[in-house]
Parts: structure tokens; C-alpha cells; sequence
């Protein structure tokens, strides 16, 4: 058991060593080219006595002056700038093979980039969580209406419970409305997904669920898309994150779940007379 606690300690000490022999050797062979150049650079200097041809004095001058210089930059490449690269390189790739196990496919600031068309084409089964969603309703009734017209489709909607007054007020606060206008635009979302239910349509559930939602979350089949809440009290642009298989996904699917778990199935036939 000691010799491995001990293990991590010798490698973090034999992988200095090598560190510190690295830096030795570069410096010992950029001196010797320096040593060497300055050499060069003496002789041609006394060039005079020793030859007339001033193209040998030249060169030999030049050879020298190539020496110091690379021997100078290769101290700073190697014990510097390369390892920079290389930190950098391996924070890059850190970074990404992060995002990659997160299962993140897209990251917007703007929801409507979000190809919703191909989600909704390729989708079976949809489960929406929202607040009460009404510009999506709005934006995406057409293929709201061709989804739910295919029978072997399902669609799920979690909506607040209109009747839980402290949800009402919280989510009132958040958008900076009336607790009356957020239990109106609840009951018309839930009105509105009743509606599309039918002998020949979709499987179509909706849920109540007391407490105020953190997010906006889509799951169309295998992906999932996830949209937050500012605390502006004001509309404005907020993060969008379509998942696929990850952590994220994996954690937004256990919410859904849990969503699940917490709600309350209504009638749709009440919800197309409006008395639920």
C-alpha cells in the first residue's frame, strides 16, 4: 500500500529530472554553437593576416554570426516558446475532448438557429418542458400539426401548475408579468396541444407540475435541446445547446425523468372544453 502512495511521488520526481537534464542539454549545446560562432567571428576578423580573399572572410564571419544567433533562439524555442505550443496545443485539446463528452453538437445565442425543421422530420417521440412556450407554439404550430397528425408519434408537454399559486407568482416575477397572464398563457399552451389530439393523431400527454422550471428543455428522440432563463426580467437573447449522447444529455434526460415523476396527467377532453 505504501509503494503506491508512493508511486505518483516518484514519477513527479523522475519527470523533473528529466526536465532539469532536458534544459541542461539544450543549454550546453547552445552554448558550445554560441562558443563555437563567437570562434568564427574572431578569425574572420583576423582575416587580413591570414588570407586576402574577402568572400572566405565573409562567409566564415556570417557562419559565426548563424551560430550565436541559432544558438541563442534555440535556448528560447526549446525551454520557452515550445513548451508554450505544446501547453497550449494540450489546453486546446483538453478542452475539446471536454465538449465531446459532454455530447454538445451546438451552442447558439439565438434559439431560432436551432434546426428545428430537421428535429421535428426525423423525430417519433418529442417531450417539451416549458414555461408556457407560446412564440414556439406560435413559431413551430405547422410542424407541431404535422407531427402529432402520425399515430405511431408521441408528444409530451410539461406545463406549471396553472392552480399553485406560488409557481404562478414566481414565474410572474421572472417574466415580469401578472400572475393572471402566466396562468392565461399556461391554460392556452395546454389548450392549444389538446387540440391537436385526435382518433387518428399522435399520442399526446400533458402534465402539470407544481414549481417553477430552471430551463427550457426539447428532447426529439436521441437529442436533446436545452435553452436557459435570464434573470433580466426583460427578453433578450439566451443560451441554446442542442445534446446528443454525453454527460449533459445524460443529466437533462435524468431532469426529464424526475419532471416526469413530479407531474400530473390531465385530461385532454378537459383541456379542449377549457374546464381543465
Amino acid at each position: 500500500m505504501n509503494q503506491r502512495r508512493g508511486a505518483p511521488v516518484r514519477r513527479d520526481i523522475d519527470s523533473t529530472l528529466a526536465e532539469k537534464i532536458t534544459n541542461y542539454s539544450t543549454v550546453l549545446l547552445a552554448l558550445l554553437g554560441v562558443v563555437l560562432g563567437l570562434a568564427l567571428m574572431v578569425v574572420a576578423a583576423s582575416w587580413d593576416s591570414l588570407a586576402s580573399r574577402d568572400w572566405q572572410r565573409s562567409l566564415v564571419n556570417e557562419l559565426g554570426g548563424l551560430l550565436v544567433v541559432t544558438g541563442g533562439l534555440s535556448v528560447l524555442w526549446d525551454l520557452r516558446g515550445k513548451r508554450d505550443l505544446i501547453r497550449e496545443v494540450l489546453a486546446k485539446v483538453r478542452v475539446s475532448s471536454e465538449v465531446q463528452a459532454a455530447g454538445v453538437v451546438q451552442m447558439t445565442m439565438n434559439w431560432m438557429d436551432i434546426e428545428w425543421d430537421e428535429h421535428f422530420k426525423s423525430a417519433h417521440e418529442i417531450d417539451v418542458f416549458i414555461s408556457y412556450g407560446s412564440s414556439w407554439r406560435k413559431l413551430h404550430w405547422p410542424r407541431l400539426q404535422e407531427f402529432t397528425a402520425k399515430k405511431r408519434n408521441k408528444l409530451r408537454i410539461f406545463l406549471p401548475d396553472p392552480k399553485d399559486e406560488s409557481t404562478m407568482k414566481v414565474l410572474a416575477q421572472r417574466y415580469d408579468y401578472t400572475p393572471e397572464k402566466i396562468q392565461a398563457s399556461v391554460l392556452e399552451m395546454a389548450h392549444e396541444m389538446a387540440t391537436l389530439s385526435g382518433p387518428d393523431s399522435a399520442d399526446i400527454r400533458v402534465y402539470y407540475r407544481a414549481g417553477d422550471p430552471t430551463f427550457t428543455c426539447y428532447r426529439f428522440d436521441e437529442t436533446v435541446l436545452v435553452t436557459l432563463y435570464s434573470h433580466k426580467r426583460q427578453r433578450g437573447s439566451v443560451p441554446a445547446i442542442a445534446l446528443t449522447d454525453g454527460t449533459f444529455k445524460d443529466y437533462f434526460l435524468a431532469e426529464l425523468e424526475a419532471i416526469h415523476g413530479q407531474s400530473v396527467e390531465v385530461p385532454l377532453a378537459g383541456l379542449q372544453k377549457g374546464t381543465a
